[in-house]
């Protein structure tokens, strides 16, 4: 079993230690996380990059290599999410947990370190960032935006989102746009780097087995004497006055049918896991309502599910037709959605449903990084449940439950990428 505690360093910059002593390996992340802004969500992106190339200590890629590797193959490695209408940049560093070091050696405490060095100390020439380094991650940026547009099936949701929430924060994407990335200057990385460091909301995570106390004094030192206030606005569910119809071509053999509903916002942590169960209802199993009678029995699709973003009060149901059954399945798919909102829901289809769930919440206790990831989900709410804690809430929703958090689903969006 793993413990959670949180620490705060000062107002806004908290220390959590998942303690786990099943894994040899351990990580330390520092998470900032800001709002969403079309102005500088693409230099907060390629930052997270930038930084992990160099430091002051190690100044380039070479040194760098050589002290992970002397860490007995350590790894950093920089991520960026969309958290709901915020942006969450992370920078991570994993390595072998101190109980399997040798003479002692505390790897924990290396890699605060390292990261301390990376994210507080990094390598400016004349007050910038090192060109090379900035054009070669700006490059590698570029082809990450690329490959997200020549997936078809992820780019289908991404600009059913996008359309959706066109007047939101979450419309901008998690990195910015390919032409943000492109006009970035190496001032604005700079400008990101300070911004981020004295206003966004911290969170870092340490798990593994290792003593916390030398990693929380270290980033104690940096960020103790910076408290930095933090309010997170209240999402606001949009009324849906029209469907919005949208259809794109492109050269593709299977064409996308994305359909976007809005939901009610889940207002508590059990409203949060009735709605997620809820979409696993629908479409999350293959025991699920859209998988069983749009997919199996109607044979209209090569694949159709559900997703929710609880952090929006979203639901999008993604499929992969012929496109000439794209009205059809239009058609089959809302007539699962509207026995959803009537409560017409079998014992299979709920039961499936709930050990499904059930055996994701348990499975996240698997490996570090899921855990990490599970925990960041909570990182704007007052309330942080445990993976075990949100299996025994699991288990007292009922179908009822369900009903009444499908009853506010509403047809927002519908998005078709056709082939021309």
């Amino acid at each position: 079993m793993s413990d959670f505690i949180k620490r705060e360093i000062c107002e806004g910059v908290d220390f959590c230690n998942i303690r786990d002593d099943r894994f040899k390996a351990g990580r330390i992340s520092v998470n900032l996380i800001t709002p969403l802004d079309r102005s500088t969500a693409a230099a907060n992106a390629l930052l997270s990059w930038v930084l992990t190339r160099s430091c002051k200590k190690y100044p380039d890629i070479t040194s760098l290599s050589r002290k992970l590797n002397d860490l007995y193959g350590a790894a950093l490695y920089p991520s960026v999410l969309r958290s709901g209408d915020y942006q969450l940049i992370s920078i991570t560093a994993s390595g072998l947990d101190d109980r399997y070091s040798m003479d002692g050696e505390s790897v924990s405490s290396e890699l605060a370190d390292l990261l301390c060095s990376i994210i507080f100390d990094p390598k400016l020439v004349d007050g910038h960032f090192d060109d090379e380094d900035v054009e070669q991650e700006r490059r590698q940026l570029l082809e990450d935006i690329d490959a997200e547009y020549n997936d078809k099936r992820l780019y289908s949701i991404k600009r059913c989102l996008e359309i959706m929430c066109r007047d939101e924060l979450y419309s901008i994407g998690r990195c910015g746009s390919r032409e943000d990335v492109e006009a970035l200057s190496h001032g604005s990385i700079v400008a990101a780097w300070k911004r981020l460091l004295d206003n966004s909301k911290v969170r870092i995570t340490m798990l593994g087995s290792a003593d916390p106390d030398k990693a929380f004094e270290r980033f104690s030192a940096f960020f103790a004497d910076k408290p930095r206030k933090f309010r997170v606005s209240p999402v606001v569910v949009p009324e849906v006055r029209e469907v919005k119809r949208i259809v794109e071509t492109d050269e593709i053999s299977q064409s996308k049918l994305v359909m976007g509903y809005r939901c009610k916002y889940p207002e508590n942590n059990r409203e949060r896991i009735a709605s997620t169960l809820m979409s696993t209802v629908l479409g999350g199993t293959p025991t699920s309502k859209l998988f069983e009678n749009v997919r199996e029995k109607q044979s209209l699709c090569y694949y159709c599910s559900s997703m929710v973003e609880n952090k929006k009060g979203l639901m999008l149901i993604s499929s992969g037709v012929e496109t000439e059954n794209i009205e059809k399945t239009e058609k089959a798919i809302t007539d699962q959605v509207e026995l959803l909102m009537r409560g017409v829901i079998s014992d299979d289809e709920f039961d499936s449903a709930k050990l499904a769930l059930k055996n994701a919440f348990i499975s996240v206790m698997d490996n570090l990084a899921a855990m990490e990831s599970f925990y960041l989900n909570y990182i704007l709410s007052d309330q942080t449940l445990s993976p075990a804690e949100s299996v025994q809430l699991l288990e007292t929703i009922t179908k009822e439950d369900v009903t009444a958090l499908a009853s506010h689903i509403k047809l927002d969006t519908v998005f078709s990428l056709v082939g021309n």
